[in-house]
């Protein structure tokens, strides 16, 4: 074996992450390595482990919008530098449609961190771009029990393959992670607007009926600690990343999206000519071009960040009340879906 020491580095929110860490774990034991896994939720400081010249350090995280998991990305910069070697492994929103296995897209949440950890010393082992069934259910409807267990199924030994190859040889990449690279660069420009902009947005667009009993399990369990309680109720921070664990693991299933919120609110914001608004008033002419192009975002994206935030402290006001919070609750469309967590899983896993 290549390796004597495997260390596991993961940020899961409903457990995707979790077990292909643990995966990775299970043949690294086969193997006869020394291994140890850690969960980076809520970490405020960088604690090294123990290494030697043949560990091998991975990071297996979602990705969120095309980028790795914010809060993982923090903890890559946070890492120290060194010359041992890494892998990564992205869990993406594999999805199932009768037959046929739909992947996700990495983005940038494969090239960003190898490319960090390479600055630091680090050599790349390799890569493995994880299809499991997908949790963000804010988007779509979650998936079937069936479908849901023939994917994970199919990745199990997808995961065996991978690590067996890497642990013997020292490195190993998935065809994926080639085959798709030209698509994962062509959405680079989505992954940018969604880490910059759209995830802030989709952090206020939480909330909880008023089947919530004021359990606290979603603000005692939240990895970036982006709940907190105001008037008896929680309240989504800017800082939230989507990770749907509050979603999937609230016993009264009363946290929702509020889509009848969010989207007429972002058309209402979009169709506002803000910049132009703003040059007019101060007689500004700053011309054609990159630059006008990028101001005339950037202003529209300010105004429209704070109008989110404005808007959503009203909401949360006015959820008080109890036919504004039923008609909200009642289009919802993840009333009406299901939840995720990984086979199994439990919130005290996590």
């Amino acid at each position: 074996m290549k390796f004597n020491n495997l260390i596991i580095y993961y940020l899961s929110g409903t457990g995707n992450a979790l077990k292909a860490s643990e995966w990775l774990i299970e043949k690294a034991s086969e193997c006869g390595m020394k291994t140890s896994i850690h969960s980076i939720d809520r970490f405020k400081d960088m604690v090294l482990r123990e290494t030697n010249d043949k560990t091998l350090f991975a990071f297996c995280y979602p990705t969120h919008g095309f980028n790795p998991a914010p809060l993982m990305l923090k903890f890559m910069f946070k890492f120290p530098r060194g010359k041992a070697d890494v892998v990564f492994v992205n869990t993406r929103g594999g999805l199932k449609f009768k037959k046929m296995y739909f992947p996700g897209l990495s983005g940038l949440a494969q090239i960003l961190p190898m490319a960090i950890l390479k600055i630091k010393g680090y050599k790349i082992a390799g890569s493995l771009p994880f299809d499991l069934p997908s949790n963000w259910i804010s988007l779509h409807p979650g998936l079937t029990n069936n479908a849901v267990n023939d994917i994970v199924n199919r990745r199990r030994g997808q995961m065996k393959n991978f690590a067996g190859r890497l642990f013997k040889n020292g490195k190993a990449y998935n065809y994926k992670f080639f085959l798709y690279m030209p698509l994962d660069i062509a959405v680079i420009p989505i992954a940018a607007g969604y880490y910059f902009f759209f995830r802030f947005v989709l952090a206020k667009s939480f909330y909880a009926t008023s089947d919530c009993n004021d359990c606290r399990i979603c603000v005692k369990n939240c990895p970036t600690e982006s709940i907190k309680i105001v008037g008896s109720r929680p309240y989504w921070k800017y800082t939230c990343e989507s990770c749907m664990r509050c979603i999937s693991t609230c016993p009264k299933k009363s946290i929702q999206t509020a889509h009848s919120f969010i989207i007429p609110m972002l058309y209402f914001l979009s169709v506002l000519p803000v910049a132009a608004a703003i040059y007019n008033a101060f007689n500004i002419n700053i011309g054609h071009g990159v630059l006008n192009y990028a101001i005339t975002k950037m202003l529209n994206w300010i105004f429209t960040l704070t109008a989110v935030f404005a808007a959503y402290l009203i909401f949360s006001f006015l959820l008080k009340l109890k036919p504004i919070n039923k008609f909200f609750e009642y289009t919802s469309l993840t009333r009406y879906w299901r939840r995720y967590l990984f086979p199994g899983t439990k919130i005290k896993n996590l």
